[in-house]
């Protein structure tokens, strides 16, 4: 998927952004979104009039106090595709949009329009050099599997048969967050660990430090799950 992304350079330089305080848009991911703001239904119609392509970068801490002009954002976040559009009888929009590249913000841009746009670069997307760290990765989530409701072991196994291991790095970004505790990355960050990991898998400079990463995140997830008791007897040996 993240060979088969094909953009004009238009797209890159002037893409509208959508920027959202508790969302982080990662590759291979699907984003449903209920639009209400006048600024973005202009923003979809913007999109479905051009090249169908939308920014959705995480809003930094403390952009409540300037929500609706143009708080900063983080200059690192994910490119979605607009894969399907719905107008709702009140005028809302409801569109899902699929993660499809990373990017990283050049510039802001002066424009008319009332959402933001901004110049952009594609961030590379190479595969890990280290499989073995994802191997055990995969083992380790496997482990951690076990200790969950069929549900979330089924949700689990399904991400794991994901073949392209840098879609599968971000598909287990996406879900890891649910399964217990994680590593803090920042003293007294005012965001979620959830959307820590997020942004950090993003801004991650290859698929080796994402993995690493990654890895970091279920060990500390496994050491709650012992300290619990949740994890069968057979796991401990």
């Amino acid at each position: 998927m993240l060979d088969d992304v094909e953009l004009e350079p238009e797209a890159l330089a002037a893409l509208p952004i959508f920027p959202l305080p508790n969302v982080v848009l990662l590759p291979g991911i699907v984003l449903p979104l209920n639009v209400f703001e006048p600024r973005y239904i202009q923003l979809v119609d913007h999109a479905l009039a051009y090249h169908r392509h939308v920014g959705v970068p995480l809003l930094l801490p403390g952009h409540e106090a300037n929500y609706g002009g143009a708080p900063e954002v983080e200059p690192v976040f994910g490119l979605g595709r607009l894969l399907s559009h719905q107008r709702l009888p009140d005028g809302r929009r409801f569109i899902r949009l699929e993660g499809i590249r990373r990017v990283r913000a050049v510039a802001e841009l002066s424009c008319v329009t009332a959402f933001r746009q901004v110049s952009v670069e594609l961030l590379p997307e190479d595969p890990p050099n280290d499989a073995q760290a994802v191997e055990v990765l995969k083992a380790q989530l496997e482990r951690i599997a076990r200790s969950l409701p069929g549900d979330d072991q089924q949700l689990l196994g399904s991400v794991l048969m994901i073949p392209d291991a840098r879609v599968l790095l971000y598909a287990i970004a996406a879900i890891l967050p649910t399964f217990g505790c994680l590593p803090t990355h920042a003293e007294g960050h005012a965001r979620s660990p959830l959307l820590e990991v997020h942004q950090r898998c993003l801004d991650a400079a290859s698929a080796d430090q994402r993995a690493q990463w990654l890895l970091d995140c279920s060990n500390s997830i496994c050491e709650e799950l012992h300290g619990s008791g949740r994890f069968p007897r057979s796991m401990l040996n």
